[in-house]
This record gives C-alpha cells, sequence and structure tokens, in this order.
C-alpha cells in the first residue's frame, strides 16, 4: 500500500494535533495551515479525545456497557479505547472499524 507521504492526510494531521509521531512534513505543513485558520484545532481535537475516554470509562464503569464499536478508528492513539475501558471493565471488548486503507484495524 502507498502511504502517500507526500500528500496531507487528515488522520495523520489529527495525530500531529494530538502530539502524535505518525504523521509527515505534508501532514504538519496542512495542519499549520489549518491551525491558522482553525487556531483552537489542536485544542479541539485533544478535547475530543478526552471526551472520549471520559465517556467510554463512564459507560464502561456507571452503566455497566462490555462492548463497544469504535468506527473511524483513525491512527491508534494513547490511550486506546480498549486500554480505557479494559481499565475498569476487563472483561470488556472492542470493535475497531475503519475504511482508510492508511488505519491499522
Amino acid at each position: 500500500m502507498d502511504l502517500r507521504v507526500d500528500q496531507p492526510h487528515s488522520a495523520r494531521m489529527y495525530d500531529y494535533y494530538l502530539g502524535g509521531k505518525d504523521n509527515f512534513p505534508a501532514d504538519r505543513e496542512a495542519a499549520e495551515q489549518a491551525i491558522a485558520a482553525f487556531p483552537n484545532a489542536p485544542l479541539a481535537a485533544r478535547q475530543n479525545r478526552a471526551f472520549l475516554v471520559r465517556a467510554a470509562r463512564y459507560l464502561a464503569a456507571e452503566v455497566g456497557i462490555r462492548q463497544f464499536l469504535d468506527v473511524g478508528t483513525g491512527i491508534p492513539t494513547s490511550p486506546n479505547l480498549h486500554e480505557v475501558v479494559q481499565d475498569v471493565a476487563p472483561d470488556a471488548r472492542v470493535v475497531y472499524a475503519d475504511n482508510d486503507p492508511i488505519v491499522p484495524v
């Protein structure tokens, strides 16, 4: 598979916003252009991730949900959904799904 690292990709730009390492110069350049237009893009990405963690932890710990479906998984980011829910409910299961060929699911 050709990752086309010379062209920006939204999943890798999101990884850049989160401070990840799975991005390339084209992704960083495009992300910086987006930040110039929307300075809160990195904050929005971090808040989005924090919400996922809070919501998943609540559903596993307080509601008793044991099966999770992560649609549009994106590039793995720590903590991953399974890490969050299995921290409070070791028997919880997660299915990751994404149709993007660069996403390892």
